[in-house]
């Protein structure tokens, strides 16, 4: 099945993008990358990282300890030191918090790579790498990463890098399988999760017009359906619709629906057509949308390019709508400059 093509060094500004960490992920020289292969980008960007982070100093948090001491230090458990007639030893039980670079966030990224270590496919001189800075590790416990350990993340804003480091760790297990016989790990081409990559599209789509386009302003918009009923007075039995990305300029708006397909356009009988459901989607949010103070709403509907282009403007019931894909396969300035190009095209899509 055809994909959209996307290099890795742009699956990297899209994730950067999406996780809203640009800086974060500036850097990181992924033109260091040795290969294509995401295994390597990944282990690139964690091998720098950690040497960032240690460079900068290791996060430390504050752990409970609970040891035996013949000089008193925290809180004395009473009842432990009783127990094992330690008084008598002139010792007891103490709890203490102590700060180490212990922390659930070293941990995390130390499995993270411990994992790509024994990475099927991995590059040599990465895997040498990630041994040796594994070794600078060895003061921090392992850890059998969940789920579950990355909710327990705590970060303040401070501490951007780290979010930045753990989102990738999190894709990395996310989207790695242990093979039982060696113990080794192959990594699933996430690219190819159609819902996983759709969730990341609309996000980069989002995040980049927000900061790379000063003259509008970006948010998510929640329509109400404009309707009545008897029998449904509160219209709580009809769906939702929250659109991807709502952008305002001056007294004009533009609704953009994203969307990230295998194919750009359905085909029945051998002829290409707009997928209808996004269009009766986008129409539904155009039809609804509120229009107090507002001059005029546009609509968008875009996919990352897959075999063709396309920019092709309608008026659909009084609203201008447009249709367009945006080339992910090409430099990465480029692909910025139709970014902003596509934005501006959709804002004047009006046909007369």
């Amino acid at each position: 099945m055809t994909q959209p093509t996307i290099p890795i060094k742009n699956l990297y500004y899209l994730l950067c993008y999406s996780w809203d960490q640009l800086e974060q992920g500036e850097l990181i020289d992924v033109e260091r990358c040795p290969s294509t292969e995401l295994v390597d980008l990944f282990t690139l960007v964690l091998c720098d990282g950690v040497r960032h982070l240690s460079r900068r100093g290791l996060e430390q948090s504050y752990q409970l300890r609970t040891e035996v001491l013949s000089t008193l230090r925290g809180r004395i458990d009473a009842f432990g030191s009783a127990r094992k007639f330690l008084p008598s030893l002139g010792k007891a039980v103490c709890q203490f918090d102590e700060l180490t670079v212990n922390s659930l966030n070293n941990r995390l990224i130390k499995a993270t790579l411990k994992k790509l270590s024994v990475s099927k496919g991995l590059n040599s001189e990465l895997r040498k790498q990630t041994v040796i800075i594994l070794k600078s590790l060895r003061n921090i416990e392992d850890i059998v990463v969940t789920k579950r350990e990355f909710q327990k993340v705590q970060l303040h804003s401070n501490t951007r890098f780290y979010r930045f480091l753990l989102n990738v760790c999190e894709l990395i297990h996310d989207s790695s399988l242990v093979e039982t016989q060696s113990g080794s790990t192959k990594f699933r081409e996430f690219v190819r999760d159609e819902k996983a990559m759709a969730r990341v599209f609309e996000r980069f789509l989002y995040n980049f017009i927000q900061r790379e386009i000063q003259t509008v302003k970006v948010k998510r918009d929640r329509i109400e359906w404009q309707a009545t009923s008897l029998s449904d007075p509160s219209l709580a039995l009809l769906p939702s619709m929250n659109t991807d990305i709502s952008i305002s300029r001056g007294a004009d708006r533009l609704i953009v629906d994203a969307k990230y397909y295998t194919t750009t356009l359905s085909s029945r009988w051998e002829t290409e057509k707009i997928h209808s459901h996004n269009l009766y989607q986008l129409l539904s949010y155009l039809n609804n949308a509120p229009k107090e103070g507002i001059e005029s709403t546009a609509g968008m509907l875009i996919y990352p390019k897959v075999d063709k282009s396309l920019r092709q403007r309608y008026v659909i019931n009084g609203f201008p709508v447009c249709i367009a894909t945006v080339d992910l396969n090409q430099d990465w300035p480029l692909v910025h400059a139709e970014m902003v190009d596509l934005v501006d095209f959709a804002f004047n899509s009006k046909v007369t």
